[in-house]
Protein backbone atom coordinates (compact mmCIF):
# COMPACT_ATOMS: atom_id res chain seq x y z
CA UNK A 1 0.00 0.00 0.00
CA UNK A 2 1.07 3.35 -0.85
CA UNK A 3 0.51 6.36 1.92
CA UNK A 4 2.04 9.96 2.52
CA UNK A 5 3.75 9.91 5.68
CA UNK A 6 6.98 12.05 7.22
CA UNK A 7 10.63 10.34 7.19
CA UNK A 8 13.30 11.29 9.06
CA UNK A 9 16.70 10.02 7.87
CA UNK A 10 19.62 9.54 10.18
CA UNK A 11 22.69 9.66 8.09
CA UNK A 12 25.78 8.11 9.13
CA UNK A 13 29.39 10.34 8.81
CA UNK A 14 32.70 9.76 10.04
CA UNK A 15 34.01 12.24 12.63
CA UNK A 16 37.75 12.74 11.20
CA UNK A 17 38.65 14.17 14.69
CA UNK A 18 37.07 11.23 16.90
CA UNK A 19 37.27 8.66 13.76
CA UNK A 20 33.84 7.41 15.37
CA UNK A 21 30.48 7.61 13.12
CA UNK A 22 28.17 10.23 14.01
CA UNK A 23 24.53 10.34 13.04
CA UNK A 24 23.35 13.97 11.64
CA UNK A 25 19.45 13.47 11.28
CA UNK A 26 17.14 14.84 8.72
CA UNK A 27 13.65 15.51 8.60
CA UNK A 28 11.16 15.69 5.65
CA UNK A 29 7.32 16.42 6.40
CA UNK A 30 5.72 16.33 9.69
CA UNK A 31 2.77 14.31 11.45
CA UNK A 32 0.24 16.98 9.90
CA UNK A 33 2.38 17.76 6.61
CA UNK A 34 3.25 14.43 4.48
CA UNK A 35 6.50 15.05 2.50
CA UNK A 36 7.15 11.41 1.36
CA UNK A 37 5.73 8.58 0.19
CA UNK A 38 5.60 5.43 1.53
CA UNK A 39 5.15 1.62 0.52
CA UNK A 40 5.88 -1.32 1.93
CA UNK A 41 6.83 -2.25 5.86
CA UNK A 42 7.39 -4.12 8.69
CA UNK A 43 5.60 -7.49 8.44
CA UNK A 44 4.83 -10.69 7.00
CA UNK A 45 3.56 -10.52 3.16
CA UNK A 46 2.08 -13.69 1.39
CA UNK A 47 2.57 -11.75 -2.03
CA UNK A 48 6.11 -11.38 -1.39
CA UNK A 49 7.54 -14.13 0.98
CA UNK A 50 9.19 -13.77 3.77
CA UNK A 51 12.84 -12.32 2.94
CA UNK A 52 10.86 -9.17 1.52
CA UNK A 53 8.23 -8.92 3.37
CA UNK A 54 9.81 -5.77 5.39
CA UNK A 55 10.61 -4.00 2.12
CA UNK A 56 10.16 -0.26 2.24
CA UNK A 57 10.45 1.91 -1.33
CA UNK A 58 10.18 5.46 -0.31
CA UNK A 59 9.94 8.30 -3.30
CA UNK A 60 10.60 12.28 -1.66
CA UNK A 61 9.69 14.61 -4.38
CA UNK A 62 11.78 17.54 -4.83
CA UNK A 63 8.97 20.13 -5.01
CA UNK A 64 7.66 19.74 -1.73
CA UNK A 65 10.63 19.48 0.30
CA UNK A 66 12.92 22.07 -1.04
CA UNK A 67 16.08 21.19 1.09
CA UNK A 68 16.54 17.86 -0.08
CA UNK A 69 19.68 16.78 -0.95
CA UNK A 70 20.45 13.15 -2.67
CA UNK A 71 23.98 13.59 -0.23
CA UNK A 72 22.03 13.35 2.71
CA UNK A 73 21.40 9.93 2.37
CA UNK A 74 23.73 7.12 2.26
CA UNK A 75 23.13 2.79 1.86
CA UNK A 76 23.36 2.00 5.29
CA UNK A 77 21.83 5.18 6.74
CA UNK A 78 18.64 4.40 9.07
CA UNK A 79 14.93 5.18 8.17
CA UNK A 80 12.19 5.88 10.30
CA UNK A 81 8.83 6.51 9.26
CA UNK A 82 7.77 9.35 11.49
CA UNK A 83 9.09 12.82 12.53
CA UNK A 84 11.66 12.22 15.43
CA UNK A 85 13.23 14.91 17.18
CA UNK A 86 16.00 13.40 18.86
CA UNK A 87 19.62 12.82 18.01
CA UNK A 88 21.01 9.32 18.52
CA UNK A 89 24.29 7.84 18.93
CA UNK A 90 23.88 4.20 17.58
CA UNK A 91 20.73 2.45 16.28
CA UNK A 92 19.97 1.45 19.69
CA UNK A 93 18.73 4.36 20.38
CA UNK A 94 15.84 4.10 18.24
CA UNK A 95 14.63 0.25 19.79
CA UNK A 96 11.32 1.70 20.32
CA UNK A 97 10.45 2.73 16.85
CA UNK A 98 10.44 0.64 13.18
CA UNK A 99 13.59 1.49 11.51
CA UNK A 100 14.99 0.48 8.32
CA UNK A 101 18.64 0.59 6.68
CA UNK A 102 18.89 1.77 3.12
CA UNK A 103 19.11 -0.94 0.74
CA UNK A 104 19.48 1.46 -2.54
CA UNK A 105 19.21 5.14 -3.82
CA UNK A 106 17.81 6.63 -6.91
CA UNK A 107 17.98 10.52 -7.92
CA UNK A 108 15.41 10.77 -10.68
CA UNK A 109 16.10 13.71 -11.88
CA UNK A 110 14.05 13.80 -15.10
CA UNK A 111 10.26 14.26 -16.06
CA UNK A 112 7.70 16.11 -13.92
CA UNK A 113 8.11 13.86 -11.07
CA UNK A 114 11.58 14.65 -9.34
CA UNK A 115 12.33 12.59 -6.82
CA UNK A 116 14.57 11.03 -4.65
CA UNK A 117 13.73 7.28 -4.51
CA UNK A 118 14.84 5.07 -1.64
CA UNK A 119 14.68 1.31 -0.74
CA UNK A 120 15.06 -0.40 2.63
CA UNK A 121 14.81 -3.29 4.72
Amino acid sequence: MLVNSCLTVYHKVLNPKTKMNKWIRFNYGTEEEFKAWWYGGKGVSINKGLENANDVKIRIPYDTNQTLDVKNFDVGDILVQRNLDIDITSIKDLSNYDVYTITSISNNTFGNNKHIHIEGK
